[in-house]
């Protein structure tokens, strides 16, 4: 559950996508949550400045835009931003390197519960700032850290559980694709279609890694800059081992067996020419 009192406000110069997402927020999130919403670029702006919500949605014709005067404005550029978009759109959208900027595809705006699970992932990230900023000690700094990794588990885990949802239904539905009609069919075939999409989003780890990125701003490059030979899967599944996951968790979400988790762990010791008495955990813990 998201926390109390939490200020999202959304842009969106399209009244139906607009009545679309106010209409999602308000039969599935938090009652305790404030909306405020604009149609236009500079209200929204304005808006950003002077109140510092949790969470900026931009669903403008051109947020690329939106993007650049939000940021010109706005004090605070950890303020995370979620962006509804057209699938064209997803290679051209270009932010502020400092800013958190997460992307989800627009096609899927009526979908109430896709939507949710987006904007609960990206509050339930964003705590872990506000309390870090309220925190100087060092043993603070060890507390938020260990918040972050914590919460970032919980996001990639609740990432995975809607891939593995969506797996139950596409099987599902190809159950039913005996006992149909053809155009009921067809429509079927659309659906398992629409669903293969969304459980194969690369979004999906661009957003993950952007928020890791926050957390351990260094680690990636650091890691990649010792290890060149490393692949995105090699990283992937570091980046896991860096937040303390179990092997179960990582089991799940790369789609493999125990077995398989224990052999990769020692072919990256190997990738990594580290003595066999090494700790892979604690080595990849000490890179920064």
């Amino acid at each position: 559950m998201m926390a109390e009192g939490r200020l999202i406000v959304i842009g969106c110069d399209n009244t139906v996508n607009l009545s679309s997402i106010l209409k999602s927020m308000e039969e599935t999130m938090d009652p305790f949550n404030n909306v405020i919403s604009a149609t236009r670029v500079s209200d929204l702006a304005g808006i950003a400045k002077s109140l510092d919500p949790h969470l900026i949605i931009l669903c403008f014709k051109n947020n690329r835009t939106a993007l650049n005067e939000i940021h010109s404005l706005v004090r605070k550029p950890e303020i995370p931003i979620l962006c509804l978009i057209e699938k064209h759109d997803s290679h051209t959208l270009t932010w502020n390197k400092n800013a958190i900027v997460f992307t989800h595809p627009i096609e899927h705006i009526d979908n109430k519960e896709f939507l949710r699970m987006a904007i609960s992932s990206i509050l339930l990230l964003g705590t872990s700032s506000l309390e870090r900023s309220s925190e100087s000690t060092f043993a603070g700094t060890i507390r938020d850290n260990h918040t972050n990794n914590r919460n970032l588990s919980r996001y990639v885990l609740e990432l995975d559980k809607k891939v593995e949802v969506l797996a139950k239904v596409k099987n599902r539905i190809s159950e039913l694709y005996p006992r149909v009609d053809d155009p009921t069919r067809a429509e079927l075939t659309a659906i398992v279609n629409s669903i293969k999409a969304s459980a194969n989003d690369a979004n999906l780890w661009d957003d993950f890694k952007l928020y890791f990125q926050q957390t351990n701003p260094r680690f990636l490059r650091a890691l990649a800059q010792k290890h060149p030979m490393l692949t995105s899967i090699d990283l992937k599944y570091c980046c896991y081992l860096k937040m303390n996951m179990t092997n179960d968790d990582i089991r799940s979400l790369l789609g493999i067996n125990q077995e398989s988790v224990r052999t990769h762990k020692y072919r990256l010791k190997k990738k990594m020419s580290l003595p066999k008495e090494q700790n892979l955990i604690t080595y990849l813990r000490a890179v920064d």
